[in-house]
This record gives C-alpha cells, structure tokens and sequence, in this order.
C-alpha cells in the first residue's frame, strides 16, 4: 500500500513538474494520497484508538 502512496506522489510531482496544464488531476491525486494515508494510519492504530472494551 506505501508503494501505491509513493507512486501516487511521483505522479503527482511529475504532472506540477511537466505538464502544469493538469494541475486538477495533481490535486486529485494529492488528496487522494493524503486519504490514503490517513486510512492506513486509522487501520494500524485502530486498537489504540479504540480500546477493545467489556462486550
């Protein structure tokens, strides 16, 4: 999943770098990369944040 996020960022580094006419389709995929890196955070440390409890 890192790998897909890394990918994402290269892409998006390259469309501002090379091809400043798409900078919507950079800011999608920026954000889409921030989402997803916010949802791998969420799915490692759901534990922590939510405490297991008496069910």
């Amino acid at each position: 999943m890192e790998f897909l996020l890394f990918c994402l960022i290269f892409f998006t580094a390259f469309l501002v770098a090379f091809k400043p006419h798409k900078q919507g389709m950079a800011n999608i995929c920026l954000f889409s990369c921030i989402a997803m890196s916010v949802l791998i955070w969420l799915l490692g440390t759901w534990d922590m944040l939510v405490p297991a409890g008496n069910l």
